[in-house]
């Protein structure tokens, strides 16, 4: 019983971010991204009526049972198992519950400059500018935290954040949640 306490404590503390005294908004839920692997359940009449995986595809769909191919466009699980559950309940069941969790991540971040050991990392629920940067083993020496960027391309066209990661490190600014595709990079400090 008191593991289940701490692990439901950690679970609740998600999101909550304490700077200067006050509280910092609550980070964007994770959205799908191509290649993650999604565990998804359909409950109706009281009884599981179907359970199945799907890869999300490059053009951002997967293959559901009764439904077909269903859009994601990039969606939260939770999103979609609001739209998925709209489908059926129309056209299939009466009152139907849909989970909808990632099982696996196919999303990568490319991490690049002045980091340890740049490359190519996968993303997971929670990722952020400076959890990647951990990831790559740290900044080196002669990074410029203060003047990294994120790329991101978003509805076909790009996308630049400014971050500043001392900020961050200090509490003093939010740590942006990274997303499949996005590619932060760490300048090289002028001195």
């Amino acid at each position: 019983m008191a593991l289940r306490s701490r692990k439901w404590f950690g679970l609740a503390m998600v999101g909550l971010t304490f700077a200067g005294g006050g509280l910092l908004a609550e980070p964007a839920p994770y959205r799908v991204s191509p290649g993650d692997v999604l565990q998804i359940a359909i409950y109706a009449g009281g009884e599981k009526q179907e359970e199945f995986t799907a890869t999300v595809s490059a053009s951002g769909t997967i293959t559901c049972p009764l439904i077909g191919d269903f859009a994601l466009g990039g969606m939260a699980p939770s999103a979609i198992a609001e739209k998925m559950k709209t489908v059926l309940s129309r056209d299939y069941f009466v009152d139907p519950q849909v989970l909808v969790g990632v099982k696996e991540y196919g999303g990568k971040v490319y991490v690049m400059g002045e980091v340890k050991h740049a490359g190519i990392y996968p993303v997971n629920e929670g990722l952020t500018a400076l959890g990647a940067c951990a990831a790559a083993g740290g900044l080196s020496d002669f990074a410029a935290p203060r003047r990294a960027k994120i790329t991101r391309t978003r509805d076909g066209r790009l996308e630049l954040l400014h971050v500043d990661l001392v900020r961050v490190k200090q509490g003093k600014a939010e740590d942006p949640l990274l997303q499949g595709g996005d590619r932060i990079d760490i300048p090289r400090r002028w001195f």
